[in-house]
C-alpha cells in the first residue's frame, strides 16, 4: 500500500505587537484579530501633520480630481500611482497647513519636536512575544531619554485632552513606548525620564498645547496595556479570538429595574 505523507500545517510567523492594534483587544479579541482600522478624514489629516513635522512630507500627495470614489477610474489610477502615500483633498490640505503653521510658531513645541530622533522603529521582546513601536521623537542624552508624541485633536484644551487621553489610552501608548525604549537595542540602556504630548487643535485657530506626562500617569498607562497583552498571549496560545462573549446573554426584567423612578413627578 502506498503510504501518504502527512500534511504539515506551518503557522505563519506572528507579526510584532504594535500598540495601535493591541488596543483593539479592549473591544474584543476578535477585533484584534481582524486588524484593519477604517481610515477617516481625521486620521488622514493627523498622519499628514506627522509627516510634515517629522520629516516625511514626501509621503503626502494631494488629489484634485473630485470625489474619492472607487467607481471613478481617475481616482483608482491615482491611488495606484501613489500607493503607500497619504492622499489628501484640498479641503484637508487647508487644515493640515493651518496646524503646521501653528506648530511652527510655537517655540516650545518645535524645540521638543526637532530635538531628537524622529519616527525610528524600535523592537523588543516582552513575555516572550515580539513587540514594536515607532515613537514620534526620542532624545537620548547621558543614558536617559525624552519621549515626545505629537497629537491632533478636536480640542487642545488641557482639560479636554487629558480626558481624551484616558479614553483612548494615550497614556498607555506612551508607556508602551517607554517600556520598549528600556528594552530595545536601538538605543543605549537608560530610563525615560521625560514624556510630553504636543497637541494641536484640528480646526482654526489651531491652538497648540504642550503637556508633560507624569510618572504616576504613565504607571497607570501600564496598568491598561499589560492586561491587554496578557489576554492576547492567551488567545494566541489557544488559537482562539472570541467576540464579546461566547455564551448566550440573558436579558431579564430585573436588570431593567434599579429601584429609581425615571417618570416625571405629578403636577401638584
Amino acid at each position: 500500500m502506498k503510504q501518504r505523507g502527512k500534511l504539515m500545517l506551518v503557522q505563519p510567523a506572528l507579526e510584532p505587537v504594535h500598540f495601535s492594534r493591541l488596543k483593539r483587544i479592549e473591544k474584543s479579541p476578535l477585533h484584534y484579530a481582524e486588524g484593519s482600522i477604517e481610515e477617516t478624514g481625521a486620521i488622514r489629516k493627523g498622519t499628514a501633520v506627522h509627516a510634515y513635522m517629522l520629516g516625511g512630507a514626501d509621503k503626502v500627495v494631494v488629489y484634485t480630481g473630485g470625489n474619492r470614489d472607487d467607481r471613478i477610474e481617475k481616482w483608482r489610477d491615482f491611488k495606484v500611482e501613489h500607493a503607500g502615500k497619504k492622499i489628501l483633498i484640498p479641503s484637508e490640505v487647508r487644515a493640515v497647513e493651518g496646524m503646521r503653521r501653528s506648530l511652527e510658531k510655537h517655540q516650545r513645541a518645535m524645540d521638543l519636536l526637532d530635538d531628537g530622533v524622529q519616527e525610528n522603529l524600535i523592537t523588543w521582546s516582552l513575555k516572550g512575544r515580539a513587540c514594536a513601536g515607532t515613537p514620534d521623537v526620542v532624545r537620548p542624552k547621558n543614558g536617559r531619554k525624552r519621549l515626545v508624541e505629537l497629537k491632533t485633536d478636536q480640542s487642545a484644551a488641557p482639560w479636554h485632552f487629558k480626558f481624551k487621553a484616558r479614553k483612548f489610552a494615550y497614556h498607555a501608548q506612551v508607556n508602551w513606548y517607554e517600556t520598549g525604549l528600556g528594552l530595545c537595542s536601538q538605543y543605549e540602556p537608560g530610563p525615560v525620564d521625560e514624556v510630553f504630548f504636543v497637541v494641536v487643535e484640528s480646526t482654526a485657530p489651531y491652538p497648540v498645547t504642550v503637556i508633560e506626562v507624569g510618572e504616576c500617569i504613565r504607571r497607570q498607562g501600564r496598568a491598561v496595556w499589560e492586561p491587554w497583552l496578557d489576554e492576547l498571549l492567551e488567545c494566541e496560545r489557544r488559537q482562539k479570538f472570541p467576540a464579546y462573549v461566547d455564551d448566550v446573554v440573558p436579558w431579564t426584567a430585573d436588570e431593567d429595574s434599579d429601584g429609581l423612578s425615571w417618570e416625571a413627578p405629578a403636577a401638584e
